[in-house]
């Protein structure tokens, strides 16, 4: 019954808390992402990188990749100049610094140098830190982990050396590197490259591939711009930069085999790849442009007509540009007609229909009224919305009225079920008008008085129907000489037909725990140490508290409906209903502020009384007549076990009856009261013998409940669970040096994400 309580409560507490407002902030963007490269004399680069981030996060992690460990060996040929060959590998990163900049400081990519606070590496650190990063190396690169939470407002800041970069061959020179790799796995929405020689080079070239959107130019002999705009996560960026040899005179990575001819045919080929797919995106847009114009004019619409000027703004050539636009503008008086008529039918189906009125539909009028170019009658139209939301505010009102008013009715109902179900309580408890019953109330089983107090069998019962067959002797209990703490059991009177509930208890104790009518008490505690032992032992207690309630509910103490689970049903739903009636009228509402706070006062209160409710009504058994008169003989008979240690001598029972009282105290929870007396009186009985069998019974009920729990034990240690981390210009599209997915640890991990607040 408690286990049913505690679903129904939680069930109760979850749907509140469906009504809190729970704000996740995630990013999948990097607002800004600038490097400056920088060539040296002896062939390695120096790159300087900032990220601005955007979201809320407690840190960036960042990978960097110098080399392919699936790259194929470079032996000199044509293909191996396409950029995916082992010579194009770095060999090391060095000289890490990691610093700040602050995000009101960083307008430009020249202001990368404009860093402030510099980091201090550590080898861990918990989200929140700030001003600390981690390193993880790998024969490929290394992973960063930078700590400095959004609420810093800073730019994040880092400078590396990657050795043997630049490649040399017999005539020229290059450097072939990914700005950007295809592990980088957020959006970035202003991305810009400068590269800088150590020296001029009046035949410097370059070409970067990635996306065709990709721009790059020549500033002078020394430097090389590249950038890009809304490049798409995991979309790869890559630079190549063909200069002259003692340019990096110093450089130690060496072909062996001239270059410049190879290089450029390949980049000539890619570059022609590109221009061709440029012109064919010019004329796609172009024909896309020209079938959305010609849509607005066969069915003028203001979304037509917003969709054709977004589509012709996209078109490059200025010409054919022009004319759509002017096409565009020719139907702009037939799709104001059309839009007044469409806003028209919208405020009247809003006022018409109750339904609709709402603010979902309300916020849905204002953009359509909004994207209107006819301001006169936008104005009209504005003030239409405002009686509309007054409208709504009467609506809410009047259902929030309704609302409280059902929920008083609810209140006042579960009010009144509780009074009935308190004076049912009552009538129970008064139908025996003395204080005790000293006599046993009726002849039932141990395990049918359990079911009658509580309508459940429990563990209690295995212990208190051993010591009733004691009492009654159907079994005999013996002291064992040589072990004081153990207890023999025999099975007394062989002719005794017992209850089905009771074969289960004779079986527990000479078939599993003994033999040949014969057991002990330790016999009895050992039997759930194994794990077979624990397995018979818990199929028997189950069969019987099965047999048990069958033969208990024949006694007809309770009526055949379960008068208090349909007002549970009832009260769950009817809190659901009022819950979510009370959040809908709430969030509609544009004029109470403290909207929240009333939610919550609505959610503990009746928190509150259906939790009153539910304790209540879990008390209430829905007994019959001769249950309820059962019942109260019974509670009185407990009170007379629970004031039993207190008694004077003079009204205690007959000595004989004690062992029966301990049957009957056990079943009520009360033989701690009966135990304490029987040790206080050991010496004033001349029956010794007796008052020791009693002694050695008290014994039983602790023998009993640890073997259950030892068997219980046992089998839930038996059971595992499984379980399963050129000269300048576009960018040419889909070649240039990638990397793939790195074979080594780790290389399922994102480039750069933020340290979730998760």
């Amino acid at each position: 019954m408690k286990k049913r309580i505690y679903l129904m409560l939680t069930l109760i507490i979850f749907v509140g808390l469906l009504c809190v407002s729970t704000q996740v902030f995630g990013y999948d963007t990097t607002k800004k992402l600038y490097q400056q490269i920088t060539i040296n004399t002896d062939g390695s680069i120096t790159i300087k990188e900032a990220a601005l981030l955007s979201g809320t996060y407690n840190g960036r992690e960042r990978e960097i990749y110098f080399k392919n460990n699936s790259a194929t060996k470079f032996t000199g040929i044509y293909s191996n100049f396409s950029g995916n060959t082992d010579i194009y590998n770095g060999s090391s990163i060095k000289d890490i610094k990691i610093y700040d900049i602050s995000q009101k400081n960083f307008n430009s990519i020249k202001d990368i140098n404009k860093v402030e606070k510099e980091y201090k590496e550590v080898k861990s650190a918990s989200k929140g830190k700030y001003g600390v990063y981690t390193i993880e190396n790998h024969s490929y690169g290394a992973d960063f982990r930078i700590y400095c939470p959004s609420k810093e407002q800073k730019v994040f800041c880092m400078e590396y050396t990657i050795t043997d970069a630049v490649v040399v061959h017999n005539d020229i020179a290059e450097l072939y590197w990914n700005v950007i790799g295809e592990n980088y796995r957020e959006n970035i929405t202003d991305f810009q490259v400068m590269v800088y020689l150590p020296k001029s080079d009046n035949n410097l070239r370059v070409w970067t591939h990635g996306p065709l959107s990709g721009t790059n130019q020549i500033i002078d002999n020394k430097t090389v711009y590249f950038k890009d705009s809304d490049v798409s996560a995991k979309e790869a960026e890559t630079i190549r930069i063909m200069f002259n040899k003692n340019v990096v005179p110093n450089a130690t990575k060496k072909s062996g085999v001239d270059g410049k001819n190879y290089i450029l045919e390949y980049e000539q080929k890619m570059a022609d790849s590109a221009n061709y797919e440029r012109e064919q995106k010019i004329l796609d847009q172009v024909n896309h442009a020209n079938d959305s114009v010609i849509s607005l004019e066969n069915y003028p619409s203001m979304y037509k007509y917003n969709y054709a000027l977004q589509a012709t703004n996209k078109v490059q050539d200025i010409s054919q540009k022009q004319a759509l636009l002017q096409r565009i503008e020719n139907q702009k008086d037939k799709v104001n007609e059309q839009w007044k008529k469409g806003i028209d039918n919208d405020i009247s189906s809003i006022k018409k229909y109750s339904y609709m009125l709402n603010k979902e539909n309300i916020r849905i009028l204002e953009r359509d009224i909004n994207e209107g170019f006819d301001n006169e009658a936008k104005v009209a139209y504005n003030k239409e919305v405002q009686v509309i939301k007054q409208l709504l505010e009467i609506k809410n009102a009047n259902i929030r009225k309704t609302t409280l008013i059902i929920v008083i009715m609810i209140y006042i109902a579960l009010t009144i079920m509780i009074i009935y179900i308190i004076s049912q309580l009552k009538k129970e408890k008064n139908k025996f008008d003395g204080e005790y019953y000293r006599d046993f109330p009726s002849e039932d089983r141990p395990y049918i008085i359990e079911y009658l107090m509580k309508k459940n069998i429990t563990d209690n019962s295995i212990s208190a129907t051993i010591l009733d067959l004691i009492a009654r002797k159907i079994v005999k209990m013996e002291e064992m000489p040589k072990d004081k703490k153990n207890v023999k059991f025999i099975l007394q009177d062989k002719t005794y037909i017992p209850t089905e509930a009771e074969k289960f208890i004779l079986k527990i104790m000479f078939e599993i725990a003994g033999s040949n009518n014969e057991c002990t008490l330790k016999q009895i505690k050992n039997v759930g140490k194994t794990e077979s032992g624990a397995k018979k032992l818990t199929k028997k207690i189950n069969e019987f508290k099965a047999d048990a309630k069958k033969e208990a509910r024949q006694k007809k103490y309770f009526k055949e409906n379960n008068m208090n689970t349909i007002p549970k049903v009832i009260i769950v739903l009817v809190y659901i209903i009022t819950m979510f009636c009370m959040i809908g009228v709430f969030k509609e509402s544009e004029q109470i502020k403290n909207a929240i706070m009333w939610q919550i006062i609505y959610v503990f209160a009746i928190h509150v009384i259906c939790i009153i409710y539910f304790i209540i009504v879990s008390k209430y058994r829905a007994r019959t007549e001769i249950g309820q008169e059962e019942y109260a003989k019974w509670l009185a008979h407990k009170r007379f076990l629970k004031d039993f240690s207190t008694m004077d001598e003079k009204d205690l029972p007959e000595i004989i009856l004690w062992e029966k009282y301990l049957v009957t105290a056990t079943i009520l929870g009360e033989a701690d009261k009966v135990e304490k007396r029987m040790k206080m009186n050991i010496t004033n009985f001349s029956d010794t013998t007796y008052m020791n069998n009693l002694l050695l019974s008290t014994t039983i009920n602790a023998g009993i409940r640890q073997s259950i729990n030892t068997a219980y034990s046992s089998m839930s240690s038996s059971s595992s669970y499984s379980s399963g981390g050129g000269f300048g210009g576009g960018s040419s599209g889909f070649g240039g040096r990638r990397w793939p997915e790195v074979e080594a640890e780790d290389a399922s991990k994102n480039s750069e994400k933020l340290i979730m607040n998760s």
